[in-house]
Parts: C-alpha cells; sequence; structure tokens
C-alpha cells in the first residue's frame, strides 16, 4: 500500500470515529432532554452543558479532519458545507439545541447540522 494510500485510510478511519462520537453525543443529548423532568434541574443542567461542550470539540474535531481530506484532494467539500466547517472551527460560542448555533467575529451563524452529517455519511459510504 502507497503513502497516499495510507494516509487516506488513516483519515477515513478518524473520520468514522469522530462520526461515531458525533452521534453518541447527540443521543446522549437527546436522552438527558427526555429525562430532565426526572431529574434534579442543577445536575441536569450541568450535564447538558458538558455534553453541548463535548459535541462542539467532535464536531471540530470532525471538521478539521473533513478540510485535511479536502486539502489532500481525497473529496470535495461544496462552498456551504466549508462555510459551515470554518463557523464551528473559528468560532468563540457554541449553543446547541437542536440546531448548531455558532458566533464568531462575524456574528451568529446557524450551521446545518444534518448536511454536514449526511456528507461525512457519504464520504465513509464511498469509501466502501
Amino acid at each position: 500500500m502507497g503513502h497516499r494510500n495510507l494516509k487516506k485510510d488513516s483519515y477515513i478511519d478518524a473520520l468514522n470515529e469522530s462520526m461515531i462520537s458525533v452521534e453518541k453525543t447527540l443521543n446522549l443529548l437527546t436522552r438527558l432532554e427526555n429525562n430532565r423532568l426526572n431529574i434534579d434541574e442543577a445536575i441536569i443542567s450541568k450535564d447538558i452543558s458538558k455534553t453541548i461542550l463535548d459535541l462542539e470539540l467532535n464536531l471540530a474535531s470532525m471538521c478539521i479532519l473533513l478540510r485535511k481530506m479536502s486539502e489532500n484532494k481525497f473529496i470535495d467539500l461544496p462552498t456551504d458545507l466549508r462555510r459551515d466547517m470554518n463557523s464551528i472551527i473559528h468560532s468563540n460560542r457554541f449553543d446547541y439545541d437542536e440546531d448548531v448555533i455558532v458566533y464568531s467575529q462575524k456574528g451568529r451563524e446557524e450551521v446545518n447540522l444534518n448536511q454536514l452529517l449526511v456528507f461525512c455519511e457519504s464520504v465513509l459510504a464511498n469509501d466502501k
């Protein structure tokens, strides 16, 4: 296996792990929200806040991997997706409430999370 194929396989493996982390985090957020009435508000709010921070980091890692894959000419990124990814990576504030909202020097930006996840799934599916 050549160096380029090894590099691509390494990126694909990392992207797959990153995608799994994002999905797990989103599932945890859903479970926490569903249990909001059954758990003390202070405890659930702290758990939700920490999980949203985890989501921000997982999404940023996934976006960096996608950008590296694009820079190495393994994938082509649509312009609107590249913009959303840059917003996630460079944001100084991140909010999640069914939608991802990031804040940066440009101001408030809504990120199309579904489009990002579908794109990752297509990258992973096309590599098989």
